[in-house]
This record gives structure tokens, sequence and C-alpha cells, in this order.
């Protein structure tokens, strides 16, 4: 499972296991045009994430709209991103390995969750600022945790912006404070974000929050 993450009081969040969310009635609770997406998806573990990733986000706002999770208004917007018709909420969801994630809030939020796995070193320093690279070579994790660290972080707030990867990861600087699991992060145009993080071997997860 997903290693504990601060979830801030502003912030409503939920964890599952992909077999957990699957053993749902989850062709009950999805709808028409996300089985829709289902079935054109080729590949079956895309679907399993896919499939879960809805079943937590819709249980989610179900529990906080008093609805059945079938009966949430759940839209995807032009710009692709996640809504709640008719209602003031920022939604955001993640999946990755047997995991998914989904946070939702009143104020401008992002998860991101990745599995821990080993890519080439020289990957870390391409997301990495100039300004970033010598805190974070400096931190006491391997070069993958570090990677994956980062990478979840700054994605977590361009997910939050609404850019996600279409906007460089080198936009958005970070710093760690790892006895807090704790990142202050500014974007691209300088506005500040909380980001508290999870870490462990097999995981790295983040929830960007926007301060006020």
């Amino acid at each position: 499972m997903l290693p504990p993450l601060h979830i801030p009081d502003t912030v409503r969040f939920r964890a599952t296991q992909l077999a957990d969310a699957l053993r749902t009635d989850w062709r009950g609770i999805l709808s028409d045009e996300e089985m829709d997406r289902r079935r054109a998806m080729n590949n079956e573990e895309r679907r399993k994430s896919f499939t879960a990733g809805r079943v937590v986000l819709r249980s989610l706002l179900a529990d906080e709209l008093g609805l059945a999770p079938s009966h949430v208004p759940l839209i995807v917007q032009e710009s692709g991103r996640l809504a709640c018709e008719d209602h003031d909420l920022h939604l955001s969801l993640a999946h990755s390995g047997q995991l998914a994630i989904a946070a939702i809030s009143h104020h401008n939020i992002g998860c991101d969750l990745e599995v821990i796995r080993h890519k080439p070193s020289s990957l870390l320093d391409y997301i990495l600022a100039d300004e970033e690279r010598e805190h974070v070579h400096g931190l006491p994790l391997d070069t993958d945790q570090s990677l994956f660290l980062c990478w979840t972080v700054k994605e977590s707030v361009l997910k939050a912006t609404g850019t996600g990867l279409r906007r460089s990861p080198r936009s958005v600087r970070a710093r760690f404070d790892l006895n807090r699991s704790l990142a202050h992060v500014q974007d691209s145009v300088d506005a500040e974000w909380e980001v508290h993080f999870a870490l462990s071997s097999r995981y790295a997860a983040a929830l960007a929050v926007q301060p006020g």
C-alpha cells in the first residue's frame, strides 16, 4: 500500500488497491461515456487502471455529495481536466502499479503517483532546473528515489495548474524537507505551492495544495 501521506484538512483523499476497486460493481458505477472509453482501450492493464481510478474518484465524490457513485456528475472538460458539474470542487486522480488515488477540495489541488523503477540517471538532471540540482543531488536518497520524488512533486503541481506535462518539469522548482515530507514549490508564474509527499522503496506519491 501507499506509505503514510499527510492530508490537509481542506482536502478529501482516498487510495485503493486496483484489485479492491475491480471487485466492486464498477459496471454499475461508471457512466456510459466512461464505459465507452474503457472498451476503446486495447491494453487490459490500462483498462484496469482507468476503471479503478474512476471508481475511487466517484466513490470519494459520492461520500462528499451524498449521492450514489453512479449519480456523481463527473465530466471531462475541453481542457481534459476532470470536473464535477455544478459543484465548486477541484479534482485530481492518479494511478500507477497496483494503486489508484483521488483527491477533492475547494482549493486548487493536484496529485500524482508513480511506481519507483530504474531509469537512466540522466533523466533526473533533465527534469531539474539549474538552481535545483545541488539541492536535489544532496538529498540522502538513491537516484531512482530522487527522480520519482521530483517527478511526482512536479507533476502534481503541473496537474493542478492544468498544464500537465505540456509544460516542462523544469518550469517547476522545488525544495524538499524530508523530515516533514513536504516540498515548497514555485510554478512557472512563481505561484507558491505546498506539496505533501510519501516515499518508499516501491512508490512515490505527491499532493499539491495552493495555500489560501
